[in-house]
């Protein structure tokens, strides 16, 4: 039991050495976090770890104490028990030696104990003050603030009320001391039973006043424990509703992203068209100004024409003054008609060729219109029927599919077939197995019958034991035959059952050929598909190409039948206006004859 006591006392002496060192560091680690800023939450659930640290701590010293009242008791019932083996006279050297060595080391485990505890309590009061000053920042917080402060002042309270009891037990083991050194002295031995019954007395009025007060820290300690663990659920619950909080705002942050990526589309979209914009404008400047170039060229040239227009009047004024110069006129007039004449008559020669140069450009683009007619025609025909082709694919493939279903339903069924009858054979097997152990059974019990019979023969008994072994002979024999007859329709069964599995094996074998042919037929007709999917894709960009080049050449057939009919009209104009020069010459030289 002494053992068991030390062993305890230096366990809880390891755990508290622990502990104080795990209090000391995680103090210094909350303090550190505290006073180097942050987010005014994390403060908070760090000043709450702080108060559930102190809690903790102040019920681990009240277990400690605990465990010393009870080693308290321990060391006083050990004294009295030591004092009244003093008391008596015999065994006095070795056993008293001994019960003073185990009271000794009793109390000095105390001792070292009651250092430890006293030394934890002042770390821990070093610890709620600063704890009080890292609270202090959150006044403002209201009745969180309050309840902390509360949490506080229960544990200054119940460590007041362990300093109280740790100076009792102090006081003890001071008392444990002083009655250990009078023992060892050379007192009287009446004087010191005196002392003992008095001094034994008041620690039993000592114990039962530290039970006392152990019982009224043990249930201050449990009501601050269903503080913190009611504090601990209002926690708990207000995390469950801010996570449920967060829940329901995640789909609204997806949804909001999903709304932030179409505005982003949309913004590249719209700068897109913007960049877009903004070369056509480029683009646009550069037409306007090259237009703007073209109108003060043209206006240049307008210019220019007035220009000659004036001179043109100045010098008609000027011909008009000089008609006086009639013969050379005339003559001129003469000689600039027959260059006139050379000149109107090659100026129509080279209308002719234009016109038959026009008309033969235009009889090569009708050709070549009427060929890229019937080229589309024909494009048009191929794509119908690749388009044809195609459907008749697509159907092949559809029937394809629909037996490879069908296949493929037909294998699992027989699969299920062949299951159910191995199945069966294996009962099969299992009743010939059962037949064959009964025959051997029924043979042996025969062999036994007519061995007993024999023996029963050449003992001479009575005919009717002997006909009674006789018959149960006979029917061991009818039963060994009805065990054969049936093991033998057992075997025919199961042989009946192995055929019947082997040609379903076979057909499921034919059956997974004809599938994997369906399937290379399928995969065939895919390919076909592709094929012919691609050539009227081919087809259909080569039609469009030649629509397209249709409408250009029968763009070019107006455009040629319209600078056509120009020429004509040119050509009509300028026979006018030479037919009119010509009159105009003519009567020009009437006049200049008759004057």
């Amino acid at each position: 039991m002494d053992a068991d006591i030390l062993h305890e006392e230096g366990v809880s002496g390891d755990e508290f050495n622990s502990m104080e060192l795990e209090a000391g560091s995680s103090r210094a680690d909350i303090l550190d976090g505290i006073s180097s800023g942050g987010e005014v939450n994390e403060e908070f659930g760090r000043a709450n770890e702080i108060l559930t640290r102190v809690e903790l701590d102040l019920a681990c010293s009240s277990e400690k104490l605990v465990n010393l009242s009870v080693l308290t008791m321990h060391l006083a019932t050990r004294e009295t028990d030591f004092e009244s083996f003093m008391s008596e006279k015999d065994n006095m050297q070795v056993e008293s030696m001994e019960k003073a060595l185990e009271f000794d080391l009793l109390s000095g485990i105390l001792d070292s104990e009651v250092k430890e505890l006293n030394k934890f309590m002042e770390h821990l009061e070093t610890y709620i003050i600063s704890s009080r000053e890292a609270i202090s920042s959150f006044k403002h917080l209201g009745e969180t603030f309050f309840k902390m402060e509360e949490k506080l002042l229960d544990s200054e309270e119940s460590l007041k009320q362990s300093r109280n009891q740790v100076s009792e037990i102090k006081m003890q083991a001071a008392d444990f001391h002083r009655i250990l050194s009078c023992l060892h002295g050379d007192e009287n031995r009446n004087d010191e039973n005196g002392v003992n019954v008095s001094e034994g007395d008041r620690l039993s009025s000592g114990n039962t006043k530290i039970k006392m007060q152990t019982i009224e820290q043990q249930r201050h300690i449990l009501r601050m424990l269903e503080k913190s663990l009611a504090r601990e659920i209002d926690l708990e619950k207000k995390f469950a509703e801010s996570r449920q909080i967060e829940e329901e705002l995640k789909p609204r942050i997806y949804t909001l992203e999903e709304g932030m990526v179409s505005m982003e589309e949309e913004m590249m979209d719209v700068s897109e068209r913007l960049f877009e914009a903004q070369n056509a404008a480029v683009v646009f400047m550069g037409i306007s100004k090259e237009l703007l170039g073209r109108l003060q060229l043209a206006q240049f040239n307008l210019n220019n024409s007035t220009h000659r227009e004036t001179e043109l009047r100045s010098k008609l004024e000027e011909s008009t003054v000089k008609l006086k110069a009639k013969e050379s006129a005339l003559r001129t007039l003469q000689s600039s008609d027959t260059r006139l004449s050379d000149f109107v008559q090659a100026q129509v020669d080279t209308l002719k060729e234009k016109l038959t140069e026009v008309e033969k450009k235009f009889i090569l683009a009708d050709s070549e219109a009427f060929t890229m007619r019937e080229k589309a025609d024909s494009l048009e025909k191929q794509l119908k029927e690749s388009e044809l082709n195609l459907s008749n694919a697509k159907a092949s493939l559809d029937e394809s599919r629909e037996q490879h279903d069908a296949l493929y339903s037909l294998i699992n069924t027989l699969e299920n077939d062949t299951a159910d009858l191995k199945a069966k054979l294996f009962e099969a097997e299992k009743r010939a197995h059962n037949a064959e152990s009964k025959c051997k059974l029924i043979v042996e019990t025969n062999t036994e019958l007519i061995e007993e019979l024999s023996l029963l023969k050449g003992q001479d008994l009575t005919s009717e034991k002997v006909e009674f072994l006789e018959m149960q002979l006979k029917e061991s024999e009818i039963r060994l035959l009805n065990a054969v007859a049936s093991a033998e329709a057992s075997q025919e069964k199961q042989n009946m059952l192995y055929s019947t599995i082997g040609d379903m094996e076979n057909l499921i074998e034919d059956l997974k050929l004809k599938v994997s042919k369906a399937e290379n037929r399928a995969d065939s007709a895919e390919d076909k598909c592709i094929i012919l999917s691609e050539t009227n894709a081919e087809l259909s960009e080569e039609l469009r190409f030649l629509r397209g080049r249709l409408g250009c050449l029968e763009a070019s057939l107006n455009q040629a039948e319209e600078m056509k009919m120009a020429t004509a009209r040119d050509i009509g104009i300028r026979t006018q206006l030479i037919a009119n020069l010509l009159m105009q010459l003519g009567m020009e030289r009437e006049r200049l004859h008759q004057q």
